[in-house]
């Protein structure tokens, strides 16, 4: 089965870092940014241990250009872990990077554990309270992170023309 919900860009074999920003496409020449928050994740789960946090902001331009402040931009999806395979497949292509700042460090997410029944933060351990924003616990791929951004602007979309 082919995948389409995101366009290929520039692939690339760097690892992400801390705070590299990055687009996504996907519709032709509409890039959504996004930014690298935490690499190299320890966690109880060995899926997750290595991996990256990254979010996704609502933001679309038809420039590859880092906007001056992406880090007051609401999220189009939830906070997702991946690998690094949207980035040597060229889903996700680098363009820059700024510092992780505090504010982005402390949003209030967490991820459903669907084994557990119970919302899980970054490393696994169950928290008490439902978070502001939340997604499935475990590695999302660029698969995921596709069908997540289109069924987004999909609904941002039906809604704006309500």
């Amino acid at each position: 089965m082919a995948f389409n919900d995101l366009i290929a860009m520039k692939k690339s074999s760097k690892k992400p870092q801390e705070g590299d920003v990055f687009v996504l496409q996907p519709l032709i020449d509409k890039f959504y940014f996004g930014k690298v928050i935490q690499t190299d994740l320890k966690s109880i789960d060995s899926f997750i241990n290595g991996m990256t946090l990254i979010y996704i902001y609502n933001y679309c331009s038809i420039e590859k250009e880092i906007p001056v402040e992406l880090e007051k931009e609401e999220f189009l999806i939830a906070p997702i872990i991946v690998n690094n395979q949207p980035w040597l497949k060229g889903y996700f292509e680098t363009i820059g990077n700024k510092q992780v700042l505090e504010n982005e460090k402390t949003v209030d997410f967490a991820f459903w554990d669907i084994l557990k029944k119970e919302y899980v933060d970054i490393n696994g351990q169950v928290i008490k309270s439902k978070p502001q924003y939340w997604s499935i616990y475990g590695l999302g791929s660029y698969g995921v992170v596709g069908k997540e951004v289109r069924k987004a602007i999909t609904e941002k979309v039906f809604s704006e023309s309500i």
